[in-house]
């Protein structure tokens, strides 16, 4: 029985310890820009804030919605007029009435309105009343509007400039959120090359000092039987101790740029991250040349220049009087039946038209002139930034093509340097064995060729993030159109 309870929990412990095992993922640059667009939380900053953009567009066509308003109600009245004498403050009145309206404004300063009500009224007249109407009557009326600017918003002018306004705002930003998306993108991929380069760092450090600890016991061999000159061996010691530090810092920054690669993935704490690198370096690619006005940041200020010009056009058209032409047709029917009411109003024996101009100025602030002066400022505010980044951006290529030429040119020159060093190192530690060489001298090699190693790590991973900065100043690193989680057009 005890045994069996002993094998029960050997298995317990070993299940426990296989679900608490660290898990592995494979990373290639691809992986990792896949992996950031999809759940990196920086990602998901970035698209909830532009879907708080959707709104203006929204909000500039809901003033030209369909508007219903209906009205319904009971009146009783028994109020005293300079048309009743006094013996006739008994008249008691019962109305019963219902008002519907709907209103359509459209982009060009039109608004269409219909009108229907109908009015119910019981009468309980004095016993003295001379000439009573019916007890009982319908009033229906039905009637269509018409309103048209014709100054101040003419024919829809700073309608439809507001509305263009807006649109041309959010399609910028829609072209700006991915140029953020490139950023982040670009940001995971610099972190995963800090990363690589971190742990190769490590890797080196702790085979520095393993050739270390092998160089520190030749020497005491040798200081055993009398050939080593004197301070050989603590020169190599401390050598091997400073190897031993940088092994502690190299680790330090490795597990730091692990947790930073991981959080910026939304993967999980110690996950076990290995890396997917090509063997050898490529060349640099040849590409065509990219049109500055075809580039994001461009084409996104130049839809905000616009959208100035037109939020202009639109303060300028409102800065007028309001002159506003107004028709309005009614047809009316009133009976004693309310189905007769209803016919009358349907033959339209009763009509009623009504055509004029509305007039409206206003004075004092002064802030339509303020708000025209506003909009121009804006709008040569866009144009400035429009002219700036043109010149930028065209140098941001430039800048970022060199960078790529240059970083390959010292790649290549590392991998070379790293070769020259190891072949030195070596010919001097077998000179040093031999007896030919002072130890200071293979010690200053040996230290000369880490360094050639560490140089030559962080020269490929500056290379890869150069190449990538490279197609993200040519808006190639992402595609325009990003499909994401929790973001929708």
């Amino acid at each position: 029985m005890v045994k069996i309870f002993l094998a029960l929990l050997s298995t317990t412990s070993l299940t426990g310890a296989w679900a608490q095992a660290p898990k592995e993922i494979t990373l290639s640059q691809k992986t990792v820009a896949e992996l950031v667009l999809k759940q990196g939380p920086k990602t998901l900053e970035v698209n909830l804030k532009y879907q708080q953009f959707r709104l203006a567009p929204v909000q500039a066509l809901s003033v030209y919605d369909w508007k219903v308003t209906a009205e319904t109600g009971f009146e009783y009245d028994k109020s005293a007029s300079l048309l009743t004498t006094t013996s006739q403050n008994n008249n008691k009145y019962e109305r019963y009435k219902t008002t519907v309206n709907l209103q359509k404004p459209f982009t060009t300063g039109t608004l269409l309105g219909l009108e229907l009500s109908r009015l119910s009224q019981k009468v309980d007249l004095d016993a003295f009343t001379t000439n009573p109407p019916p007890s009982q009557q319908t009033l229906d009326s039905a009637g269509l509007i018409l309103e048209q600017s014709l100054l101040g918003n003419f024919f829809g002018v700073a309608d439809r400039g507001n509305v263009n306004a807006a649109e041309l705002t959010y399609q910028a930003n829609n072209i700006a959120r991915a140029n953020e998306l490139e950023d982040v993108v670009l940001e995971a991929i610099r972190q995963f090359w800090n990363t690589y380069v971190a742990q190769e760092n490590f890797r080196e450090s702790v085979n520095s000092r393993d050739r270390y600890k092998k160089l520190v016991d030749a020497v005491k061999r040798k200081t055993s039987l009398g050939y080593s000159n004197p301070g050989d061996l603590p020169q190599v010691q401390a050598e091997f101790e400073t190897r031993e530090q940088r092994v502690k810092s190299s680790s330090t920054e490795y597990l730091k740029n692990v947790e930073n690669l991981l959080t910026l993935l939304a993967l999980e704490p110690g996950t076990e991250v290995k890396f997917e690198i090509p063997k050898d370096i490529p060349p640099v690619p040849k590409l065509t040349e990219k049109k500055v006005e075809d580039l994001r940041l461009v084409r996104s200020q130049k839809l905000r220049v616009e959208a100035a010009q037109e939020a202009l056009s639109a303060s300028e058209s409102l800065s007028y009087p309001t002159l506003n032409f107004v028709g309005k047709v009614y047809t009316t029917g009133v009976d004693e039946s309310s189905e007769n009411s209803y016919s009358e109003l349907v033959s339209g024996t009763r009509p009623k038209y009504y055509a004029g101009l509305k007039f409206q100025y206003n004075f004092g602030s002064d802030v339509q002139n303020e708000t025209v002066i506003n909009r121009k400022l804006t709008k040569d505010l866009e144009s400035t930034r429009l002219q700036r980044q043109l010149m930028e951006t065209q140098d941001l290529e430039s800048q970022a093509q060199r960078k790529v030429q240059s970083t390959y040119a010292i790649a290549q020159s590392s991998q070379r340097q790293r070769e020259f060093r190891d072949k030195a190192s070596q010919e001097l530690n077998r000179s040093y064995t031999q007896g030919r060489t002072d130890i200071s001298i293979l010690i200053t090699a040996l230290n000369n060729y880490f360094d050639s190693e560490v140089q030559y790590i962080r020269a490929v991973g500056d290379y890869a993030i150069a190449l990538n900065e490279w197609a993200a100043a040519r808006d190639e690193l992402i595609p325009d159109d990003v499909p994401s989680e929790g973001y929708q057009k």
